[in-house]
């Protein structure tokens, strides 16, 4: 089978390409950087190529037995607004095109469980997109609809651009200004709602055994709540969070609340089926040896530079 996967390069990317290679055969996968593809899967076949260019940018025709499309921009919004909209809608739109051009018959989306509330512009942006690729008319479709994902459990220590730890520095950056002696921090959320993280292997593992159309929701059947986070979260940064429903603001708080409002939504918790059996949990180890890498270094701190 000859396979063409976007966004390789990505936390689900990392963990998916290696298992296709074992599994699948013929492997190929469209990326802008080909240096950093290249020592991050060494004797892979690459192409040089962008989801938001015409035609994928490739030249010639390409016919894959199937695509594998990961690439998206998980940014929850603000001021990055048109590049979530680029990349999650027009570059879905511009695979399914390439799929109708090269007359490609299955495709693998990795979508997002939350798609239903439209929340914010990832949100609206990935529903419109599983829209596009339910109306397509591609013989097989295949549409995994994933939880927030953190690294692999064996990664636990790499850095992560994700939501949850964006949120998490949030929260560092606040507990280290002066009129935060106390060093405790209220956020509004229900202390026992789940956040519904998921190691990226776990959901790589199912995609690359999963070849039937449909719609499987790659979300952990037991995720953490509010409460442990605050717990695991806290024991790292030396201070006391709590999450509460409602409560008068101090005006750092009220800041961090402005700051992080994207993200807010996500407090109030989510239940969602899952078709992952068996997933191992998100632990308190994994989340404070995550939370303690992808800490912003302190105030005043002197950064090594790479030789």
């Amino acid at each position: 089978m000859k396979i063409l996967i976007t966004g390789a390069t990505g936390q689900l990317g990392r963990e998916l390409v290696p298992r296709l290679l074992k599994r699948r055969g013929q492997v190929t996968l469209l990326v802008r950087d080909l240096e950093k593809a290249g020592k991050l899967f060494p004797g892979c076949a690459l192409l040089r190529g962008d989801v938001l260019a015409e035609g994928l940018g490739l030249r010639g025709q390409l016919r894959p037995d199937a695509v594998y499309h990961l690439a998206g921009n998980i940014n929850l919004g603000s001021y990055q607004n048109a590049g979530v909209l680029a990349v999650n809608l027009k570059g879905t739109a511009n695979v399914l095109d390439f799929c109708a051009v090269n007359s490609v018959p299955a495709l693998f989306y990795a979508g997002t469980a939350y798609t239903e509330k439209g929340r914010n512009v990832y949100e609206r942006s990935k529903k419109a997109a599983e829209e596009l690729v339910e109306a397509s008319p591609i013989a097989r479709k295949t549409i995994f609809k994933i939880g927030i994902l953190v690294p692999g459990a064996a990664g636990a220590g790499a850095p992560s651009a994700s939501a949850l730890y964006q949120f998490v520095n949030g929260i560092a950056r606040v507990l280290d200004h002066p009129g935060l002696r106390k060093r405790a921090l209220r956020i509004k959320g229900a202390p026992g709602a789940k956040l519904n993280l998921l190691h990226a292997d776990a959901a790589a593992d199912f995609m690359a055994g999963e070849t039937k159309p449909g719609k499987f929701w790659l979300t952990h059947p037991d995720p953490v709540t509010l409460s442990e986070l605050a717990k695991w979260v806290g024991e790292v940064l030396k201070a006391r969070i709590i999450f509460e429903p409602d409560f008068k603001m101090t005006p750092h708080e009220a800041l961090f609340h402005r700051l992080s409002k994207p993200f807010l939504p996500y407090l109030l918790g989510d239940n969602f089926p899952s078709h992952l059996v068996g997933a191992p949990r998100i632990s308190a180890g994994f989340i404070k040896r995550s939370v303690a890498a992808n800490l912003p270094p302190a105030p005043g701190a002197v950064q090594a530079r790479p030789l």
